[in-house]
């Protein structure tokens, strides 16, 4: 009787979770805003059914478990290598700071010096498992602020092996002598430390021996299996070193991501990931008590307050200092505003120890389903925000360094461009490619160095900076040239870039590449001559192929592809 309750609960919270989902899709509202807000509507502090929350949790565990573990195959260290003094100096800059910002809101609200630093240490742990998915719905995980992004997520996640060792031992510094306390200190950095190595260790010579074994079989059942059990067994190892099942599913992930067979695990286990993640977001839901926050609103809005607008700040400052161009600087500050499960791990072990207060628990728990609430609209707001700051001549100048920096460098260069070109990534190296062959003067534009080096290496002009800023734009010379390619990556810069362009060049000819067919009229809209929708393009290549190779006439095949395709952009607004 009680594995069909088990089942049922489970059943009946996957129903709210897909509810909630095509809820949040209709309202185009990020599915994980739907799953939050179904798990507040099954969970024990709203009236109506009331799922179980020790079965939810449960199952949510394992989900938890799977996401973090999914997350870290998806993590390429080679990629992140690139990032690494942004990820270590950034991140640690604004791990540091927002600690102290927390001791001032800890001391200010009454709880104390120790309570301040335990909110610091919650406050600066942002959700991967949250921006991963926000990054991939919009296709934004190789852009330079995704990958600077996420390499200062790595080193929030591993910071929590510090906090969650040092944490208790720095709580019964009080109570021991100098030396008895030291005492503790050191030996929670042992066990730490000796966790790190096994994991090293294991990655280096276990890890490949044992999933190379399983492969070699041809058993996908024994494979997934084995993926599987890889991870439980490290978030279970994790878990009773007192570091959290999450962290050590993501470790095991990370080992993985390095071996020959990570795509094959990924692919594996993303189903699992996609369905048990769906019981986590609604278990995290189910946390939210709307009493507690209508008693205590004015300690979670200050919480709130300082993980939106301070660790906003502290990220995007640690991020610009680090080197990077302002759009980046202010995109990955935004996605960072919030908290997660890490810091539902540390709040979770806090209250269970009795390590701080269950007021600052529970204000630590509510504040972060308040941030992860608001987080995609604070990430999709971030382009909005750079653009009205780069609208401000002395801040466009601030965001733009390098640009102002290399203006006088191309200005007199830009005047014989016979086409402009936004965006270096494969689109517009093929286009450029295309142009030197023909002998076309042509410049591009980009803020990323590793993206314009190709074409500055084959003598191409380049300007650096981004594409929307009128700064930039104006080095181009746009008044001067025939056309402008627009190749970039995100919907709200190509728009901007197309306005811009329109105001400073009227009878410029504008193409832009989009990614999602509702994006088509809104750049006709702001002023674009030709859209080209990437994937229908491709889309159209892949229907002649295979009209071809059935043996269909040439004529006929170009006809019902030019039907076709004008079909598609007339009905430009479905998706």
């Amino acid at each position: 009787m009680h594995g069909i309750e088990f089942l049922g609960e489970i059943g009946i919270v996957l129903v709210a979770a897909l509810l909630g989902g095509l809820v949040a899709r209709a309202l185009r509202l990020p599915v994980l805003v739907g799953y939050l807000v179904a798990g507040v509507v099954v969970g024990p502090h709203t009236p109506g059914f009331i799922a179980d929350d020790g079965m939810v949790r449960a199952v949510a565990d394992l989900g938890v478990a799977l996401l973090m573990f999914a997350v870290g195959v998806q993590f390429s260290l080679h990629e992140l290598n690139a990032v690494r003094r942004t990820a270590l100096l950034g991140g640690g800059a604004q791990i540091l700071g927002t600690i102290l910002l927390g001791v001032l809101i800890g001391v200010a609200l009454g709880w104390g010096v120790y309570g301040g630093v335990f909110l610091g240490c919650a406050l600066s742990l942002s959700s991967t498992a949250v921006m991963m998915r926000v990054l991939e719905e919009r296709g934004e995980l190789g852009t330079a602020h995704g990958t600077v992004m996420l390499g200062i997520l790595v080193v929030q996640d591993l910071s929590l092996v510090l906090m969650m060792t040092l944490l208790p031992a720095l709580a019964s510094v009080g109570t021991e002598g100098g030396a008895a306390a030291l005492a503790t200190v050191g030996k929670a950095l042992l066990r730490a430390a000796l966790f790190l190595a096994v994991t090293l260790l294991f990655a280096m010579r276990g890890a490949p021996a044992l999933i190379g074994r399983v492969a070699a079989t041809g058993s996908r059942d024994l494979f997934i299996l084995m993926v599987v059990c890889l991870c439980l067994v490290a978030a279970i190892a994790a878990d009773l070193a007192g570091l959290g099942l999450a962290l050590g599913a993501f470790l095991a992930g990370v080992v993985v991501s390095e071996s020959a067979y990570a795509h094959e695990v990924f692919s594996q286990i993303r189903p699992l990931r996609d369905v048990f993640a769906s019981l986590f977001f609604v278990s995290v839901g189910m946390l939210l008590d709307p009493s507690f926050v209508a008693k205590n609103w004015g300690a979670v809005l200050v919480v709130v307050l300082a993980i939106v607008v301070g660790k906003a700040l502290l990220s995007t400052a640690a991020i610009y200092a680090s080197g990077w161009h302002g759009r980046t600087a202010i995109l990955a500050g935004m996605g960072l505003a919030q908290i997660g499960e890490f810091s539902f791990v540390l709040a979770t072990v806090g209250s269970a120890r009795n390590l701080i207060p269950a007021e600052i628990g529970s204000v630590i728990l509510s504040s972060a389903l308040v941030t992860i609430l608001l987080a995609p609209f604070l990430y999709e707001a971030a382009g909005g925000l750079y653009t009205r700051l780069n609208r401000v001549p002395s801040l466009s100048r601030w965001l733009n360094r390098q640009a102002t920096k290399e203006a006088g460098a191309f200005a007199h260069e830009s005047s014989g461009n016979r086409v402009v070109i936004l965006g270096c990534g494969r689109v517009g190296r093929y286009v450029s490619d295309s142009l030197r062959a023909k002998g076309v003067a042509h410049v591009a534009v980009d803020y990323e160095s590793t993206a314009i080096s190709r074409l500055k290496e084959n003598g191409v002009r380049i300007v650096y900076g981004d594409a929307s800023s009128p700064t930039v734009l104006e080095q181009t010379a746009p008044q001067t040239a025939e056309l402008a390619i627009i190749a970039l990556p995100e919907a709200s810069t190509t728009e901007a870039a197309v306005r811009e362009l329109r105001r400073l060049a009227p009878g410029l000819r504008i193409a832009a590449r989009v990614h999602r067919g509702e994006d088509i009229p809104r750049m006709r809209a702001s002023g674009a001559d030709a859209v080209v929708h990437a994937e229908f393009e491709a889309g159209a290549e892949m229907i002649r192929q295979t009209l071809d190779c059935l043996g269909f006439p040439d004529p006929e095949v170009d006809g019902y592809i030019e039907e076709v395709r004008q079909h598609r952009y007339r009905n430009e607004s479905s998706p």
